[in-house]
């Protein structure tokens, strides 16, 4: 773990230290994210960059306004966990919801496989809501709202 900004804990992993395929001699890092704003779920930590990766794909920029909210359910059992994804569409009549939906968890178990093991152990789940513009929970507000929320 490397520790990038002392005062807001932002923090990331090292990915390698060589040679870059373009032959650039910096290190890579993967994007850093906030500590305070990281939630952990079955020994996997979750932040809203995680959930940006989904959302923000070229193909759902098509149907979506980019405006977003996420927040994290405990299941019945308290061993299930839900995270649930509100999405704007531009238009809820023409959104592409099956293909957004699939996107987003394609992008998101790419880079959280432990969680796709537990949602084939039916202990994690993604669900998806979708609506028209200016109808997020969140962006009725004031202020600068959290767009990730564990709720559990």
């Amino acid at each position: 773990m490397l520790r990038i900004h002392c005062d807001t804990v932002e923090r990331t992993v090292v990915i390698s230290r060589g040679k870059g395929g373009c032959g650039r001699t910096h290190m890579q890092i993967y994007t850093p994210q906030r500590e305070e704003e990281t939630f952990w779920a079955h020994g996997t930590p979750m932040n809203r960059v995680d959930v940006e990766r989904g959302v923000f794909q070229r193909e759902n920029m098509e149907y979506l306004t980019g405006e977003y909210e996420a927040f994290l359910y405990a299941g019945d059992d308290q061993e299930k966990t839900l995270l649930r994804v509100s999405m704007e569409c531009k238009d809820l009549s023409s959104c592409d919801r099956e293909g957004v939906s699939e996107r987003f968890r394609k992008s998101f178990y790419s880079w959280k496989p432990s969680l796709q093991k537990k949602q084939e152990e039916n202990l994690f789940e993604i669900g998806f809501n979708f609506v028209p513009p200016k109808g997020l929970e969140l962006s009725r507000l004031p202020g600068r709202p959290k767009r990730f929320v564990d709720r559990r």
